[in-house]
């Protein structure tokens, strides 16, 4: 089995049209270089992602496979395949794959990420819970595993446990009216009602049709003349 000549004229014009985004051109390009360099799993990468990007699923499966059986430590073809499975609605095949990347030495964060999201999907909190941790580790510059897992803590009224992830989040994002609801809502579970106040009304100041704020708003208003 041959490995990649990166001079390869074959190979160069191949690319040229792949990263030109001209995928119809570069797939037949690509899978005569498959047939050519047995041995690449570059090469099965890249017809993976073209075959993704023209909307053919199942073809890129089969590709990110064949590059993962050549090398079972391929991180980033393992991660394609989770995404492929997850678009196709196959989840626990997709957890399946973003489970492989995090023992490769090409560990993606975005991985994390997805077995976050789909274990949140699936109803499983804690495994939820360590995929958005593992991610923020990862990714400490991204925000929405904070937003995730203070939703998972107010899922189980854990207020506190909710109040750090939020008040990070909403330092980074204060534009975000949903944040300002979900602080109000951990206040109000606090029983610090005038924290929630402020915040129900800030949510409202940027979102103004939030019937929920409003609705805790009245709420909290009725308690404090009865």
């Amino acid at each position: 089995m041959k490995e990649l000549n990166y001079s390869d004229p074959a190979y160069n014009e191949a690319m040229s049209h792949y990263l030109a985004g001209d995928w119809s051109t570069a797939e037949p390009r690509f899978v005569e270089l498959c047939a050519k360099y047995e041995k690449s799993t570059f090469v099965r990468l890249i017809l993976g992602n073209i075959y993704y990007s023209l909307g053919k699923l199942d073809a890129a499966i089969e590709k990110y496979q064949e590059a993962v059986f050549v090398d079972p430590d391929f991180g980033l073809a393992y991660y394609q395949l989770g995404v492929c499975f997850y678009r196709k609605g196959h989840l626990n095949r997709a957890l399946e794959a973003f489970r492989m990347v995090a023992g490769t030495k090409q560990n993606h964060a975005m991985a994390s990420y997805y077995i976050g999201l789909i274990n949140m999907y699936l109803g499983k909190d804690e495994q939820a819970a360590e995929g958005f941790r593992s991610f923020k580790e990862q990714s400490p510059e991204s925000m929405i595993a904070n937003l995730y897992l203070g939703q998972l803590k107010l899922k189980v009224k854990d207020y506190k446990g909710a109040l750090g992830p939020l008040l990070e989040l909403v330092e980074r994002t204060p534009q975000f009216a949903e944040v300002h609801y979900m602080l109000g809502t951990v206040y109000f579970g606090m029983h610090d009602n005038t924290r929630a106040v402020q915040c129900f009304r800030r949510a409202l100041q940027i979102n103004p049709e939030d019937e929920r704020s409003k609705a805790k708003l009245t709420l909290l208003t009725d308690m404090q003349f009865t």
